[in-house]
């Protein structure tokens, strides 16, 4: 028996969810959803967002750069330290510097007729500048135009061990009297100041007076005490090693005797360290005619709040500028029997 049927009156019976499906097919379409551009509002506060993310990660930049910075300038005073404790184990003795005549209980005279080479030009085979040195002449003077190269040409390059990276002086001297003055090569006369200098931004620690008379601050009041005398050795330093300051930061910004060569470019401790930065100001601020002595012989330098400075035991410290003046100059003399029981009672 045969049956024919209609399939389009039977399939809505066979699949019921046919028609559904078939109705919702056929049904009105919902128009596609569009992503929409940002609003003006939007936008603005993305912005906002964003500046005020760079306003805080910006310090936090500098503060992790400047603290590379002064982590290098530690490594820069330590490689001196080692570099005097090495001179002092090869000719048994500090490296010393041209000494004044003394002139009795007023003052002093005149500086010994001398190359006017400083320690920093002694040290220099013992980090890894022996070619500058063998080619100083240390018979003639500093600034002496004899040969190729002479000693006037040797003085003006720059040596990195002698520069501190926080420094934005650079490592040569500026034009202008105030970073170069006229009697630098002392106690050699014609001190030209055409060329610039290689500078240093490491001093040695002088006394804390300029120049005392001998009568009543006898000899040595500090490491490079700058007086007549003779050269320190090790067990000279009675107060200690740990105790005693020998080298400190001093920037050219302030100080117009910043030659790495020049034997009389020292730094005292009248002052606490930055005293320079409170007295002049800011960069560029002094004139022609402010020479920086003696209010920028003193410590200082571009790291916020204080210097480094090398001990006498080759280790390396952080010399706040709120540090206690009379517990500061202790700490330059080594001799005076006032150790402070670490290096600035820390």
């Amino acid at each position: 028996m045969t049956f024919t049927t209609n399939c389009e009156s039977i399939r809505p019976y066979l699949n019921p969810r046919l028609k559904r499906v078939t109705d919702m097919s056929s049904g009105p379409h919902l128009p596609p959803k569009t992503r929409q551009a940002f609003t003006l509002v939007e936008l603005l506060v993305v912005i906002a967002i964003i500046g005020v993310l760079i306003a805080l990660l910006l310090p936090a930049v500098q503060q992790a750069r400047e603290a590379a910075r002064r982590m290098s300038c530690t490594n820069q005073l330590k490689q001196l330290g080692l570099a005097l404790h090495n001179y002092h184990d090869t000719f048994g003795t500090f490296p010393r510097q041209t000494a004044w005549h003394n002139a009795g209980g007023t003052g002093n005279s005149s500086a010994a007729p001398d190359n006017g080479l400083s320690w920093r030009a002694m040290i220099l085979p013992f980090i890894e500048q022996t070619a500058i040195h063998d080619q100083l002449n240390f018979g003639l003077p500093l600034n002496d135009t004899t040969g190729s190269p002479s000693n006037y040409d040797l003085i003006q390059l720059p040596i990195d061990a002698f520069i501190c990276p926080s420094d934005a002086t650079g490592n040569k001297t500026q034009s202008g009297d105030q970073y170069l003055w006229s009697n630098w090569c002392y106690p050699n006369t014609s001190c030209s100041q055409s060329n610039a200098l290689g500078t240093t931004h490491y001093k040695g620690l002088a006394g804390h007076g300029i120049d005392l008379p001998l009568s009543s601050d006898k000899f040595p009041i500090a490491m490079f005490d700058r007086r007549k005398g003779n050269a320190l050795r090790m067990r000279d330093l009675v107060d200690g090693t740990s105790n005693v300051l020998a080298v400190a930061e001093v920037t050219p910004e302030f100080y117009a005797w910043s030659s790495w060569a020049s034997w009389h470019t020292e730094v005292f401790a009248v002052n606490t360290p930055n005293h320079a930065w409170r007295f002049y100001g800011n960069v560029g601020s002094r004139s022609s005619t402010q020479h920086g002595w003696s209010d920028g012989a003193q410590a200082s330098s571009f790291h916020p709040g204080g210097v480094n400075a090398l001990v006498a035991d080759g280790s390396v410290h952080f010399v706040p500028e709120v540090v206690d003046l009379s517990a500061y100059r202790q700490s330059v003399h080594p001799q005076d029997g006032l150790p402070t029981g670490g290096f600035l009672g820390q």
